[in-house]
């Protein structure tokens, strides 16, 4: 009996520590994405990620997540463009892919809702198709070169900070966040080779980079 109550102390501190980690399935209800500098949330994105708490204060977690506001959109968004008193209308198709990783450590234990602080990390795929539609307006008569079609992307390293108030990582949980820091990559025109679509929006990338979002979770 004593050989087996010494066995059960001794076993104890292994068996609080693995039951401190827990694993979580997210679902992203809502996330928005500062890409552009215009317009600052030109998208809706949706997505699925990973939480692990290593214990009662640090969580880690992986999410993707991809815009389907350009999904639903069937034909484009129509976007006019001026350049030299000629006006172009455009048909824009904006695609944005999102994979984040993110640190949380709680300000109080995580097994009730808390509040936390952390950093993030990213990678933002942008890309774009502009198709002209054809309806031009150009009452002076000037000459101005506006492409039939044009197509660009980008890769962005977005990194900083995240903060946000959420549930325990082993039970049912929502995650309201918000994360801001500097987009490496940032700050470029998509279409340097087209004069008529430079400083239009969706065309000017962002150096600072924000997102906010909502997810819900369920985990063990």
């Amino acid at each position: 009996m004593r050989k087996a109550t010494l066995l059960l102390v001794l076993l104890a501190p292994p068996i609080s520590a693995l039951r401190a980690q827990n694993t979580a399935f997210r679902y992203i209800v809502g996330e928005m994405h500062m890409v552009y500098d215009q317009p600052v949330f030109g998208n809706y994105c949706m997505g699925l990620g990973l939480d692990r708490s290593f214990n009662d204060r640090l969580t880690v977690g992986f999410d993707v997540a991809y815009d389907i506001g350009g999904l639903l959109r069937a034909t484009g968004k129509e976007v006019m463009v001026t350049s030299g008193g000629v006006t172009a209308n455009y048909l824009l198709t904006p695609k944005l892919l999102s994979l984040n990783y993110h640190t949380e450590y709680a300000l109080a234990d995580n097994d009730a809702t808390h509040v936390y602080i952390g950093t993030f990390i990213g990678l933002r795929h942008v890309s774009q198709s502009w198709v002209n539609d054809g309806y031009n307006y150009n009452p002076s008569g000037a000459i101005v070169s506006f492409p039939d079609v044009a197509t660009g992307s980008e890769w962005l390293v977005p990194i900083g900070l995240r903060t946000g108030v959420r549930g325990p990582v082993d039970e049912g949980f929502l995650d309201l966040y918000a994360q801001l820091g500097y987009q490496v990559g940032g700050g470029k025109d998509l279409f340097v080779r087209y004069p008529a679509l430079l400083k239009v929006e969706y065309t000017q990338t962002a150096s600072l980079a924000f997102s906010m979002g909502l997810a819900y979770g369920f985990g063990w």
